[in-house]
């Protein structure tokens, strides 16, 4: 049997964060399961560098994986060429700009979310603007783009080429929430049936020490911090964690606001670091007063799982899949106010008192789904003309 997998996730510039982190652990699963008639070739595009979070070249190698350069030629050649049974395409949604026609063998496909689509529905574009890392100028060119209809025009062009083979017959069309599957199903009603899968939970091993310095000395000076990851990215929405942090100082002077990839600070007690390791961001989660889970568009969302592994809490929007996947354990508040979100962290902030056992247990059902999940996809994966090719 011959499996073609999906390495684009792990390039620039998806190649970290949660899609990266779903691929990599779909591979490591099948590398772990497969036996030794599996043979593996692996789509890469030669004309994107390779990611920050994994080097798919070094995967390759160590996986005995035959790369195959998808900016040469489409897949239905590669298919033609070396015989491939199984295609997986791990992150749909970066597939727009190929050429996805005559691929006719098997092919499991997955679309995460929708949300460029459901933006553009909403026009939730216009709301969203953070003086502090858009200016002006770039901000008027959004609204150019949003006010014209071009990026919408652009997206249904991106979609009409993934929703082709998403829809098609000889595709099973996964997604990683009911949420996004409710989405897909509104948006998209010609897709018949679509399965959930819950993103696998990344594997990690934490080391002995804490490399990042600016990390590391928050750490040990022992004051309260809040974290929010990704927060160069507009629907991650920073804006209002910033705002609220702000006011939050002059009622609790030693607290503390750590960002991933925010690209600027706004004051002498905010922490931005462009990029932590896997086992730096564990620790990261670990000593954390709160995770602030402030998206407005989510498909599944790992970072308030992996801060609940920890015992964590997490204030987060009540938007899309995130109720969904945190369930219970989480403190909630709306996106589009502030005074919301102050609420929810004046909550944290002003006793010690967590939601322990609600916290542990969602954690222990969701791991359990993501395990349960993950095994199934596997033997889809691994399955050709009705024999499971497992060890």
């Amino acid at each position: 049997m011959n499996l073609l997998f999906d390495f684009i996730p792990f390039q620039d510039a998806g190649g970290i964060g949660g899609a990266a982190g779903f691929t990599k652990a779909v591979l490591d699963e099948i590398v772990r399961r497969k036996n030794d008639k599996v043979q593996l070739f692996a789509i890469y595009d030669g004309s994107v560098p390779v990611g920050r979070l994994y080097d798919y070249r070094t995967l390759a190698e160590q996986y005995h994986i035959t790369l195959l350069n998808i900016s040469q030629k489409p897949i239905s050649e590669m298919i033609a060429e070396h015989h491939i049974d199984v295609v997986f395409i791990s992150v749909g949604q970066f597939y727009g700009r190929y050429n996805l026609t005559g691929i006719t063998c098997k092919t499991i496909m997955f679309i995460h979310d929708i949300f460029d689509i459901e933006a553009a529905d909403n026009r939730i574009e216009l709301a969203i603007h953070d003086a502090n890392i858009e200016s002006n100028w770039q901000w008027t060119k959004r609204l150019v783009n949003v006010l014209s209809g071009r990026w919408n025009r652009q997206r249904t062009k991106n979609y009409r080429n993934i929703m082709s083979l998403y829809a098609a017959q000889n595709t099973i069309p996964y997604t990683v929430s009911e949420y996004t599957a409710a989405a897909l199903r509104y948006y998209f009603p010609e897709i018949n049936s679509i399965r959930v899968c819950y993103s696998p939970a990344r594997k990690v091993t934490m080391e002995e020490h804490i490399h990042d310095t600016k990390l590391r000395q928050l750490i040990e000076q022992g004051s309260p911090y809040l974290l929010l990851l990704a927060a160069n990215r507009r629907f991650k929405n920073a804006h209002v964690l910033t705002k609220v942090f702000k006011r939050l100082q002059s009622e609790y002077p030693e607290l503390h606001l750590l960002t991933l990839k925010y690209g600027k600070s706004i004051g002498s007690h905010h922490i931005d670091i462009p990029l932590l390791s896997e086992s730096d961001l564990q620790y990261a989660y670990i000593h954390a007063k709160a995770l602030v889970f402030a998206s407005f568009f989510e498909g599944f969302g790992y970072p308030p799982i992996e801060a609940l592994r920890y015992g964590t809490q997490v204030v987060a929007s009540n938007t899309t899949s995130i109720p969904e996947i945190l369930g219970n354990a989480g403190i909630y508040f709306s996106p589009f106010y502030p005074a919301g979100l102050y609420q929810a962290l004046k909550k944290v902030l002003s006793t010690d008192c967590t939601c322990s056992t609600a916290m542990q247990e969602r954690y222990t059902a969701v791991s359990q789904r993501q395990e349960e999940d993950l095994r199934k996809l596997v033997n889809e994966l691994l399955t050709y003309n009705g024999c499971l090719y497992i060890q």
